[in-house]
């Protein structure tokens, strides 16, 4: 655990010992799997002579790492990083495994796509697909497509937020678009993202029309600028280790203005439904289809996109839309703003610029000479010295806050329920977590990448995104939502067949008789092994104070509890 970020949370740190939440339904316990096509990218394992790179050979080689099995805290951290939250079977998979074999191995899993979970569940619950994620990211095999899913999902974001709610259907095809392209190309999911009719509502490039000016008509911007500011580009140039770049005085350069954003909002003009039959009020609307193009609402005059490229006038909505997602996807800035948000999504808050440049050089050129391979960029990511051996080489900085969605899939896998049943209301995950699949607030995402936390990390000029949403009133309901989960909700207390999620801890009331087998269990399975002596103390003075009225399962579950709301089990390190 980091000291800077240790010390922050336990000074905002809450002991809530109440709280409420949980709900009802109930569906069977398998997982399907489709056979689909989907961009997958199998590399080899990462060497010096597989990473195209304008570092001098000697540093290429030191940055990655190609390693054999692995002990269990290192095991534990990279499972840590692949997955939903690790269980004592992942674990002991990737240290026999290895990182290298360990990654293929995920990479190789069918896709789980969330429309099929959001069938099986076969709800018309409004927060149906909510029940489904959390099911899929608990139970899948393909945990590493899951978790860049998620991640991508906070780059790429589309939220039910703004009256999307109703669209179960659409909006698991548009995180589907997510999982299929994990490991597949980022100017591909570009497109895909662009096209889909969930974004189109969003951001408004749905129905967006060419000018005209008898009838007060502009193109709408809004997709045009977060594309590129947030999806792409960024607003400053990049180094490839992903500073900015300056000019005399130190200001940063911008990547483009506001003339720029006006000619691609004329690029993204004349799409609407698939099955839409009139361009302005459509009755018919499709939000599983890609959009598709309506010529004479489309703007084919001339356009000047990033760098200065000129679109020719004359094209179709089609081809000019292949043109501005080119131009897009081969600015330099694309590798480094990117690959860092991943990083950061997945690994440390704070990667070094030695790390952001190496994995640019990967998104810029893999192995094969391809640009923006997703399933090189991702084994580059866990395969960097800073991923597997950060928490030694810079023990003050490396490492993140786990986001609360996180918190808890890694609970629930840890103890996965002997069977699942969900009905969770809108409020359960948004108001106590904080967060809430495919609903942030905004386009922003629940949290900012550059969100810097006031105090001691401000001050020494580091990041701390997910503190953004991390304050007095989140870590009480977030610690109370831990209780429900533990305490009230576990599979000694009768509740296996009864509308409600509840750990099994049968394999830990098993092991209660010897207090130093317990906690050394729970502290590989919560912790990987990191638990401080003070935490150790705490939890066997807990469960040796007092006759429990529960017996020895409610002495069981106050332990987990205890570790599972820990700051030490707040921190990804």
């Amino acid at each position: 655990m980091t000291k800077i970020t240790k010390t922050l949370f336990l000074a905002g740190s809450v002991w809530a010992l109440s709280g409420c939440g949980g709900g009802s339904g109930g569906v069977d316990n398998s997982m399907s799997k489709e056979s689909v096509d989907v961009p997958t990218v199998i590399t080899a394992p990462v060497t010096a002579a597989a990473l195209p790179s304008a570092l001098p050979p000697s540093e290429v080689a030191n940055s990655f790492t190609d390693d054999g099995p692995l002990d269990d805290a290192d095991a534990y951290r990279l499972v840590e990083q692949t997955t939903f939250g690790p269980t004592l079977t992942d674990i002991d998979q990737a240290g026999s495994f290895g990182s290298n074999a360990w990654i293929d191995a995920q990479m190789l899993e069918q896709p789980t796509l969330l429309s099929n979970t959001l069938l099986e569940i076969g709800t018309d619950e409004w927060n149906a697909y909510i029940n489904a994620w959390w099911r899929q990211i608990i139970q899948s095999d393909d945990q590493l497509r899951q978790r860049i899913a998620f991640a991508l999902s906070e780059i790429l974001v589309v939220s039910a937020h703004d009256g999307l709610s109703s669209e179960q259907f659409g909006l698991s095809g548009y995180y589907d678009i997510l999982i299929r392209h994990a490991f597949g190309n980022y100017r591909d999911l570009l497109e895909e993202v662009t096209l889909n009719p969930v974004m189109g509502e969003y951001l408004s490039m749905k129905g967006n029309r060419k000018p005209e000016p008898l009838e007060n008509i502009q193109p709408d911007e809004n997709y045009a600028r977060e594309l590129l500011q947030l999806f792409s580009i960024g607003q400053v140039l990049l180094n490839d280790d992903g500073t900015a770049q300056l000019d005399s005085g130190g200001v940063p350069l911008p990547a483009y203005d506001q003339t720029t954003i006006e000619n691609f909002a004329r690029v993204f003009t004349g799409w609407h439904f698939a099955n839409a039959e009139d361009f302005r009020w459509p009755q018919n609307k499709d939000y599983l289809s890609p959009m598709t193009a309506w010529q004479d609402y489309h703007d084919n005059d001339a356009k000047t996109l990033l760098l200065g490229v000129e679109t020719p006038g004359g094209q179709t909505a089609e081809q000019d839309l292949s043109d501005a997602l080119d131009n897009i996807f081969n600015h330099p800035n694309v590798g480094p703003f990117i690959s860092k948000q991943l990083i950061q999504r997945l690994v440390t808050s704070n990667p070094s610029p030695g790390y952001i440049s190496d994995v640019t050089a990967v998104f810029n050129s893999n192995i094969d000479g391809e640009r923006g391979e997703l399933g090189s960029v991702i084994k580059a990511i866990f395969m960097h010295e800073e991923a597997r051996s950060g928490h030694l080489i810079e023990p003050e900085t490396f490492g993140k806050i786990r986001e609360p969605l996180l918190r808890l899939s890694h609970l629930w896998r840890a103890f996965e329920p002997a069977s699942i049943h969900y009905d969770f209301s809108y409020s359960w995950v948004k108001e106590e977590l904080a967060q809430s699949p495919l609903n942030s607030a905004s386009v922003f995402n629940f949290f900012r990448p550059d969100f810097s936390q006031p105090g001691e990390i401000s001050n020494r000029g580091l990041k701390s995104p997910e503190f953004q949403i991390l304050d007095e009133s989140s870590i009480i309901t977030i610690t109370s939502r831990l209780l429900a989960s533990t305490i009230w909700s576990h599979s000694d207390k009768g509740l296996l067949d009864t509308k409600s999620l509840t750990i099994d801890i049968s394999d830990e009331i098993a092991l209660e008789p010897n207090t130093t087998e317990l906690l050394d269990h729970l502290n590989l399975l919560l912790l990987g092994g990191r638990m401080s002596t003070e935490l150790r103390d705490e939890v066997i003075a807990l469960m040796s104070e007092r006759d429990y009225e529960g017996g020895t399962s409610q002495r069981v579950v106050e332990a987990i509890y205890l570790i599972a709301s820990s700051p030490e089990a707040a921190i990804q390190f």
